[in-house]
C-alpha cells in the first residue's frame, strides 16, 4: 500500500514537472515569436511602427532587446523620436553592454549639428549607469558642451550618480549666467551630498541676485542640515 502511494506521488510530480516544462517552453517560443515581430516591425518604412516596436521591447528587458535598442540607437537614418526613445530605454534596462554605445553616442562631435536634444537624452540615459568611470568622465566633459540642454542633463546626471569627483566641476558652475545651470547644480550638489559644496551653497543663497536661486540654495543646505547633520 506504501509503495503505491509512492509511486502515485512519484507520477504526480513527473506530471507537473512536464506541465512545467510544456509550459516554459511555450513562454519561449511566444518570446521568440514576439522578438520576431519587433524585427520586422523594426523595418517598417512607417517610423510610428518602428517607435511602437521600440517601447515594446521597453517591457523585455532580454539580451535580445538590448541588441535591437543598440541597433536602433545607432542607426544612421533613423527619426530622432526613434533613436531617442531606444536610448532612454537602454538607460532604463541598465545593461552594462550598452555603455560603450551610449559612450560613442554622447562623444560624437557632429550630433549637436543633426539633433542637440539626442545628445541631451543621450546624458540622462548614462545616468543610470552608476560606478563607472567613463561615464563620470564624459559628462563632466558633456557640463562645457555648447548647447544647454547637454549641459543641464549632464549635471543632472553627474548628480543622480553621486561621484564626488564631479563636486569641484558643478559648483564652478554656480556662478553660470543661466538659472537653469545654476538650478541644475544646487540640485546635483544637494544629490551628491559633499560637504565641500557647503561654503558655496551658503554664499549664494546669501548673496545671489535671482531670489529663486537664493530660495533653492538655502533648501539645499537645509537637506544638507538634515541629512549630514551639519551645524
Amino acid at each position: 500500500m506504501k509503495l503505491l502511494k509512492n509511486k502515485n506521488l512519484y507520477a504526480k510530480l513527473i506530471l507537473q514537472l512536464l506541465t512545467f516544462l510544456i509550459i516554459f517552453a511555450q513562454i519561449c517560443l511566444a518570446a521568440a515569436d514576439d522578438i520576431e515581430r519587433i524585427k520586422k516591425d523594426l523595418n517598417s518604412s512607417d517610423w510610428k511602427i518602428r517607435l511602437k516596436a521600440v517601447e515594446n521591447l521597453s517591457s523585455k528587458r532580454n539580451e535580445d532587446a538590448v541588441n535591437l535598442l543598440m541597433e536602433v540607437a545607432v542607426k544612421r537614418g533613423e527619426n530622432w523620436p526613434v533613436k531617442k526613445k531606444a536610448i532612454l530605454t537602454l538607460g532604463e534596462i541598465k545593461d552594462p553592454k550598452a555603455i560603450e554605445i551610449l559612450l560613442s553616442i554622447f562623444n560624437d562631435p557632429f550630433l549637436n549639428w543633426e539633433c542637440p536634444a539626442l545628445k541631451s537624452y543621450t546624458a540622462l540615459a548614462l545616468g543610470n549607469f552608476k560606478g563607472d568611470a567613463r561615464v563620470v568622465d564624459a559628462l563632466i566633459k558633456g557640463m562645457k558642451d555648447r548647447e544647454l540642454l547637454t549641459r543641464e542633463a549632464s549635471i543632472r546626471s553627474l548628480g543622480k550618480i553621486g561621484d564626488s569627483r564631479a563636486v569641484p566641476h558643478i559648483i564652478n558652475l554656480l556662478g553660470d549666467k543661466s538659472a537653469a545651470i545654476k538650478l541644475s547644480a544646487i540640485k546635483a550638489l544637494e544629490e551628491i551630498g559633499d560637504d565641500q559644496a557647503i561654503s558655496h551653497l551658503q554664499y549664494l543663497a546669501e548673496n545671489d541676485n535671482d531670489s529663486l536661486i537664493k530660495r533653492e540654495a538655502n533648501a539645499s543646505l537645509n537637506n544638507f542640515r538634515k541629512h549630514k547633520d551639519y551645524r
